[in-house]
């Protein structure tokens, strides 16, 4: 991956919050409270992201799927966009 790509995407990962996930679930006609959307969020910042490290992406889609079923589907659908830039998959 390019490393200026890596770089976009860690920082905009990064720096999600809770007003910006629900404009995301807005966009793709997602419903998602702030309670959810905090709780995604947790899990995404639990420590800083990092698109190029296959086991930490790894671990958070792992902690993702603890989640309720619907809001795991959910997160997945938000975060889909980046997992374009993934050498590998997360099933």
């Amino acid at each position: 991956m390019n490393p200026l790509v890596r770089q976009m995407v860690n920082q905009k990962i990064r720096n999600l919050d809770v007003k910006e996930l629900i404009r995301f679930a807005r966009e793709y006609q997602i419903s998602l409270t702030v309670k959810q959307a905090k709780q995604v969020l947790v899990i995404l910042q639990e420590q800083p992201f990092d698109i190029g490290n296959k086991k930490l992406v790894l671990q958070v889609n792992n902690k993702l799927k603890k989640l309720e079923p619907s809001l795991y589907k959910k997160a997945r659908k938000l975060l889909e966009p980046y997992e374009s830039y993934l050498d590998y998959s997360l099933d």
